[in-house]
């Protein structure tokens, strides 16, 4: 069976969505961050700070060229994998699923957590505001989406497996 790739910006709820994917499919979950991480045995904070942005953004498309092409799993993609046009080839040739939600509700998930190298900043909000408008035209390009404001994680999942068996992947 294909995989699920979930797509959205940072604390959209793509990892905590992925697991309970992965469980009612049966299939096995890979975070790309998760991976980089332990590849890189560095936090992103530290491989942001250490290497740059681009060097991150270099490690996270050779993590989903590497993916790709694994079947009966479900990505939880980093935020910004979807600045670089080939990860964007590879997300719209595979079932790629954007988890929409607002700036303030992505917000809210994401003000304490520091370990979002991005938004370390003096203004953190409006830095992620000006970040989440520059990629919502391209997550918005995305034929799939769940909107997520108003719904738990598990009735994000159970909109997501209905998507899975209408794309006749099951």
């Amino acid at each position: 069976m294909k995989s699920i790739f979930l797509v959205g910006f940072m604390g959209a709820g793509k990892t905590t969505v992925g697991k309970l994917l992965a469980e009612a499919k049966g299939f096995s979950l890979y975070d790309t961050d998760k991976l980089i991480e332990e590849e890189q045995q560095k936090s992103i904070s530290d491989i942001f700070s250490s290497k740059g942005e681009q060097y991150f953004r270099d490690l996270e498309s050779r993590k989903l060229i590497e993916l790709e092409t694994k079947e009966d799993s479900v990505f939880s993609t980093g935020g910004g994998i979807i600045l670089r046009e080939k990860n964007l080839d590879i997300l719209n040739r595979n079932l790629s699923i954007y988890l929409k939600a607002s700036y303030e509700n992505i917000f809210k998930r994401i003000e304490e957590d520091r370990t979002r190298p991005l938004l370390n900043t003096d203004n953190p909000y409006e830095t992620g505001r000006q970040l989440f408008e520059s990629r919502k035209e391209i997550y918005e390009s995305f034929s799939h989406y769940v909107e997520t404001d108003n719904l738990l994680p598990k009735d994000v999942t159970s909109e997501i497996l209905k998507i899975y068996a209408n794309s006749g992947q099951d």
